[in-house]
């Protein structure tokens, strides 16, 4: 039997990290803007009332059981420990499909039994949702029965994302990042195309659809990849494997983390299904612009970093580890103060460009940009607390991470359950707020502690300066929005949507012209970095 593979390798140096980051941001991107058309349909077709919100819940339960069982695996588990598998030799792949197989006939038994027991009980699990809300006439009959079919449309979806994420995580191990990276793309792509093609015969039923479908786009968009370098999985069952142990070893904890966060999105949506009509589809719109913003800073520098830290761990070049990590820090530094702080500034011209449309009234706006603002804070946080939870993963670490999400899920319940009588909707948004921003501030507290590191001479004076250039920058975006909206008129047809877009574009430049300048004396390094790793993607590079 091989080794696995712990030669002492540098990895790839800063410069290799921002190459792949930049592949996924790519990734992130094409997804989210897929993501934000997907949204706008639903917004114009469904606006933010009970069509939306049966979807919503539908999905919300689907994506549960696919982390619970599969997602939460990929970064815990899956790519630090397939790192160490993963042989350079084209012909000493054999151990990697003989694992992949194993992994891939594990979710085929697990997730396709859980998936077979969701749908047959789909009625308790709805049930069990309306129970939380505690008001059982909130959403009306006819809502409860279309989130039963929904369920029943959508569940299968988490057994082929099961099956996708382990494909993405073996080519994640050999350093293949662009089918991963366009995975979610192809994903979306068949929601929004199923929305728009049928979402006016089906209703909502037709993104249930698109999901489906888009869940198996997802497996199919690994396989050549897969196939070219070596690295198909072949269907075996080896229990033993010492790598499956491993896995074993370092996922138990974080399974019962997500039990537990588990645990408090179904109260979150329980809560939210009776927080109001517009509660549901509010967040979820909001959210989607949250994830478009981790999606391109955070996910994707910290998973182009994950294999890299993994490997500078298992050769115990702590020096390389910290500096890797340290730049991962300084990179998602530059890019998420200005993105938050922009769509802080930015949210009520935003939300009217993006899902001000059809079905979507002034008081459903208004709550996108009410749920927007409140999820910022934790955005900001959440943007470190992700590259953080990935460093102590590639040291195969994932019970501190687990306890402290453990944590940070009571803080949740304790502002959410003390506010959203009160606040309703916006006691659920900033108790998610709550909650990031306590894990952020534990786990970084822990990293000093448990490896030693300390944040560099350039990041304690680069964070307070990003957040000084980022709030003039949206203050002085604020100030040309608000002075636009005054001055120019209102316009119907081709021109509103025009208007709209100059009234995010025009200052969201101002923002960024003058944030970038600012920031570039800052860190020369980092923002060439990015600049080059972007233009080396670019065709005919």
């Amino acid at each position: 039997m091989s080794e696995p593979v712990t030669e002492s390798r540098t990895g790839r140096a800063g410069g290799g990290i921002a190459l792949a980051a930049a592949v996924l941001m790519f990734g992130n991107v094409l997804s989210r803007v897929l993501g934000l058309v997907r949204e706008q349909l639903a917004a114009g077709l469904f606006g933010t009332g009970d069509a939306i919100a049966a979807f919503t819940v539908a999905d919300n339960i689907q994506t549960l059981l696919f982390d619970l069982l599969a997602s939460g695996a990929l970064q815990a588990a899956l790519v630090p420990v397939l790192a160490q598998w993963a042989a350079p030799e084209f012909a000493s792949r054999e151990q990697l499909r003989r694992i992949g197989g194993t992994l891939v006939v594990g979710v085929l038994l697990v997730v396709g039994s859980m998936v077979g027991l969701g749908m047959i009980f789909a009625p308790k699990v709805v049930d069990g949702l309306i129970l939380i809300s505690g008001d059982s006439g909130a959403r009306g009959a006819e809502t409860v029965d279309l989130t039963i079919r929904l369920v029943r449309i959508v569940l299968p979806a988490a057994l082929l994302l099961s099956i996708g994420t382990v494909l993405q995580a073996i080519l994640y191990a050999i350093e293949r990042v662009t089918a991963p990276a366009l995975s979610t793309a192809a994903r979306n792509m068949m929601i929004v195309l199923f929305t728009g093609l049928f979402g006016s015969l089906w209703g909502v039923e037709a993104m249930a659809w698109g999901t489906l479908v888009g869940a198996g786009a997802i497996v199919a968009i690994q396989i050549p990849p897969l196939a070219r370098n070596g690295v198909l999985p072949r269907p075996a069952f080896d229990w033993r494997h010492p790598a499956l142990r491993q896995m074993g070893v370092l996922y138990v904890p974080v399974f019962l983390g997500l039990i537990v966060n588990s645990v408090a999105v179904i109260v979150d949506r329980g809560l939210a299904w009776g927080a109001g009509e517009d509660a549901i589809g509010a967040m979820r719109y909001a959210t989607t612009l949250v994830q478009l913003t981790l999606g391109i800073v955070a996910a994707a520098i910290s998973l182009a970093a994950l294999p890299t830290l993994s490997r500078h761990f298992a050769s115990g070049d702590s020096l390389a580890y910290r500096s890797t990590l340290g730049r991962a820090l300084l990179m998602v530094t530059v890019l998420i103060f200005p993105a938050t702080f922009g769509l802080a500034a930015l949210s009520s011209p935003i939300a009217h460009l993006l899902f001000g449309y059809g079905a979507t009234g002034d008081e459903g706006l208004r709550h996108i940009s009410l749920a927007l603002l409140g999820y910022l804070p934790g955005t900001l946080a959440a943007a470190y607390d992700q590259v953080l939870i990935f460093a102590f993963y590639a040291r195969q670490n994932t019970r501190l991470p687990v306890a402290i999400g453990m944590v940070a899920v009571l803080v949740y319940f304790a502002v959410a359950l003390s506010l959203v009588g009160s606040l309703g909707m916006m006691g659920l948004v900033l108790a998610n707020s709550a909650q990031f921003i306590v894990h952020t501030l534990v786990i970084w507290y822990f990293g000093r502690r448990h490896f030693g590191w300390l944040p560099s001479p350039r990041l304690r004076v680069l964070i307070p300066n990003c957040a000084l250039a980022a709030g003039v920058a949206a203050a002085v975006g604020w100030s040309s929005w608000f002075l636009l909206s005054r001055i120019v008129p209102e316009a119907s047809g081709a021109m509103d949507v025009v208007v709209r877009i100059g009234l995010v574009g025009l200052p969201g430049l101002i923002v960024a012209g003058i944030y970038v300048p600012w920031v570039a004396r800052l860190c020369p390094d980092e923002m060439t970095m990015i600049r080059q790793a972007i233009v080396a993607r670019m065709p005919g590079r």
